[in-house]
């Protein structure tokens, strides 16, 4: 069961100063019989004029988070930090873009990439080359700790052991990576694929229904719970299309997901 953020001076100093999120690329909840497509959440955190990137998404959306901090007129260098919630290659293949800034992630993730526990597990989905490349980059955090004013690491073991979200206790909002990895998945009380413990994983609603309000999923678009423990997405779903080139002589066929 993760550990709740106690609040500390630094955050009621902070009460006062607003804590919003920007989603500059929506996590898909698609799944497929080739194998994973990785379209996760990269969200940009601003809170006391501070700016933390969660997780930096994987290699094919590379250009496109590029082309989003761009359109928003952030230099990815002058950012404040990374916080990466678990070490999968959807989660932090582009970790090199950010150089020189902070790179955070939990002790106990980046000890299961370290270490080798990941192979232990089979768990096939570590970019383990980059890693370890930029290893002495890595800046580690415990569960409970502030990593900013009001900003808390939550750990949300299961998926991986050291699998984080980050809390913003003044607006209740949780930024989950794969803690929550989708709406269907948590209203259905459906564990993500686990490498570390399925329980931990189903544990981890129950921390999040007693002190959320408003959920950023890894894999979903955002969305709030209800008064009657229901759920309700805050926006309308990503608009991704698929083009299939089915030979030379036919014509590509298009499959919308929406």
């Amino acid at each position: 069961m993760p550990k709740q953020p106690t609040p500390t001076d630094a955050e009621g100093a902070a009460a006062g100063l607003r804590q919003r999120y920007t989603i500059l690329l929506p996590g898909i909840p698609v799944s497929s019989n080739r194998g994973a497509l990785g379209w996760s959440t990269v969200a940009l955190i601003e809170t006391g004029g501070l700016r933390v990137l969660f997780d930096t998404g994987s290699y094919g959306d590379r250009s496109l988070l590029m082309e989003r901090l761009q359109a928003l007129s952030l230099d990815p260098q002058a950012l404040d930090a990374v916080f990466i919630s678990h070490l999968h290659y959807d989660h932090c293949q582009n970790i090199d873009l950010f150089e020189n800034i902070p790179l955070f992630v939990s002790e106990r993730e980046l000890r299961y990439v370290l270490e080798g526990e990941y192979r232990q597990r089979r768990d096939p989905y570590v970019p383990a080359t980059t890693i370890l490349s930029l290893k002495d980059r890595f800046r580690t955090v415990s569960e409970g700790s502030e990593l900013f004013p009001g900003v808390h690491v939550v750990p949300l073991p299961g998926h991986t052991p050291g699998q984080a979200g980050l809390f913003l206790s003044r607006e209740k909002i949780l930024i989950a990576g794969d803690g929550v990895k989708n709406a269907w998945e948590f209203a259905n009380r459906m564990a993500p694929p686990a490498f570390f413990s399925k329980e931990a994983a189903l544990g981890n609603y129950d921390w999040v229904r007693a002190h959320a309000i408003e959920i950023v999923p890894g894999h979903d678009r955002p969305f709030r719970l209800q008064a009657d423990g229901s759920t309700a997405y805050l926006t309308e779903a990503a608009d991704v299309t698929l083009t299939f080139f089915p030979g030379p002589c036919l014509d590509p066929k298009a499959v919308r997901l929406s």
